[in-house]
């Protein structure tokens, strides 16, 4: 019999952080896994556990090959996404009883550290490993090139047996920290895997970082009273751009102001008292900036289209940021997928024979950010 209540003491919930050391060493090698689909799965073969006692090895080579590597002086840390215990659909107690019996069944000595919420612990973000750091190995920096991170969220495709990876967060999260990466595959059944290139590399952005969005330093501001409609999906930097660009424009959002209506009569309200506007807006199809440049007609001022031609991928990364991201003034709410899916499906490029006096494209530029936190957030997640 297991005695559950001697090891729930051992537990720290310590803000999204859930965490319990069980008997494990200080070492700088640090063999780092995630949970559920790389040490163990289901008993019932259900995609979710029914209760704690749910759980089998995920590959009988696995408590074999954990206490190989405890014994060669790695401390084994397993880093578990769970934010589905702030969502109330996992209760902690029972996740803290599944550990327990991982435990008692593999007696080899690990940590554990769990993200109960979809934040800046939540992996691929590093969060949940800056706590292990700063808290979990008794001051004693992890030697990364020694170090390695297993976990069966690689980003791939269907394969013959086995569906498609859900996410590529595991792999992500190895490169966010500059450790060695495998697929459970790959470190307990020692199965070679090229993997696929990611459809998204946060690490890809760095390299724009300070050029320009044009290509060419230029002034996007107009001395001449104008109306400026932006077109772009959420995520694709429009509120930051205008923060950043055109703040001296008064800046009219249907977020703020709930209704095209209410858009409106405020685009009509600013020329009338002499200023410019943006609207800031996504505007993806061409009655809904039709609406605009018939204001701009009416006052006789010029109308500009500035299109946002961003990734997807980006829009969809820039949205999640909105959510999890703490240290940034968000402009704008985090929005449900699918309208971000329904932009790119349904808009239609603005072009100058709808009537716009010129339109320019602006590619996506990371930054500048608001901190050092900022930036390392928008960079690990």
């Amino acid at each position: 019999m297991i005695d559950e209540q001697k090891y729930l003491k051992t537990w720290k919930h310590e803000g999204t952080i859930l965490f319990a050391d069980f008997g494990a060493k200080v070492s700088d090698k640090v063999a780092g896994f995630d949970m559920d689909s790389t040490l163990i799965t289901t008993k019932s073969g259900l995609m979710l556990a029914k209760d704690s006692s749910d759980w089998v090895w995920w590959d009988e080579n696995v408590p074999k090959k954990l206490s190989e590597i405890h014994e060669n002086g790695f401390k084994i840390v397993i880093f578990s996404n769970k934010a589905g215990v702030e969502m109330g659909r996992i209760d902690p107690i029972d996740l803290q009883q599944k550990f327990t019996q991982i435990y008692e069944s593999l007696k080899v000595p690990f940590q554990i550290i769990c993200a109960t919420s979809k934040d800046a612990n939540h992996k691929p973000s590093i969060g949940m490993w800056k706590y292990f750091v700063s808290n979990c190995n008794d001051g004693i920096e992890p030697d990364k090139s020694q170090s390695f991170y297993c976990g069966d969220s690689a980003g791939r495709p269907k394969r013959k047996d086995k569906n498609k990876d859900f996410s590529y967060c595991d792999r992500q999260f190895a490169m966010n920290l500059g450790v060695q990466f495998y697929t459970p595959e790959m470190y307990f059944q020692e199965l070679e895997e090229i993997l696929p290139p990611l459809e998204f590399d946060t690490n890809t952005l760095k390299s724009l970082e300070g050029q320009s969005p044009t290509e060419e330093e230029e002034k996007y501001t107009s001395e001449a009273q104008e109306v400026v409609v932006f077109v772009g999906a959420p995520g694709s930097g429009k509120s930051t751009f205008w923060k950043n660009y055109l703040k001296d424009y008064v800046r009219v959002n249907n977020e703020i102001l709930k209704t095209k209506q209410k858009c409106i009569e405020a685009a009509r309200k600013i020329l009338k008292e002499g200023k410019s506007c943006v609207i800031d807006n996504t505007n993806p199809k061409i009655e809904a900036r039709s609406d605009y440049i018939s204001i701009a007609e009416e006052f006789k001022v010029p109308c500009r289209a500035f299109y946002f031609n961003t990734d997807k991928n980006i829009c969809m990364h820039n949205n999640e940021q909105r959510s999890i991201n703490p240290n940034r003034n968000h402009l704008s709410k985090k929005t449900p997928r699918l309208i971000i899916n329904v932009f790119f499906k349904n808009c239609v490029v603005p072009t100058q024979s709808e009537g716009f006096t010129e339109v320019k494209v602006i590619n996506f530029i990371p930054g500048p950010f608001e901190s050092d936190d900022d930036k390392e957030t928008y960079y690990t997640y």
